[in-house]
């Protein structure tokens, strides 16, 4: 087995790793907006922030005094997202991390097969 043979497998392995790291890095930033997104619902974070006319004696106006009524707060509906978002983030962290590990055990690892065949070229 010649070093060309060895080509195709290395590529795929640095692809993957090179994917997981940035996988890695961008569920990383989601993670941290979730975080703050949980502690502090206003928290914008990534996402674009939805205008609301607002006035002390009336509070909300328009369909968020609507949900607000029905239950359902502007403040515990964007914590729901960040934790949602901070689950997901998570989710792909641990994948990233494995997808990694993986892949760079795998490009690491000795190659028992070369060594055989090389010894065997040397009797």
């Amino acid at each position: 087995m010649g070093p060309s043979n060895n080509t195709v497998p290395s590529i795929y392995g640095y692809t993957v790793c090179l994917i997981a790291v940035l996988l890695f890095v961008a569920a990383s930033v989601g993670f941290v907006n979730g975080v703050f997104g949980t502690v502090n619902p206003s928290f914008e974070g990534s996402h674009h922030r939805v205008s609301l006319p607002w006035s002390r004696s009336h509070g909300f106006h328009g369909r968020v005094s609507g949900l607000a009524q029905a239950g359902f707060a502007p403040g515990s509906m964007g914590q729901r997202r960040s934790i949602r978002g901070l689950v997901v983030s998570l989710v792909l962290l641990l994948i990233s991390i494995a997808l990694f590990r993986g892949h760079w055990r795998w490009l690491n690892a000795p190659r028992t097969g070369l060594t055989a065949i090389q010894a065997g070229k040397g009797d």
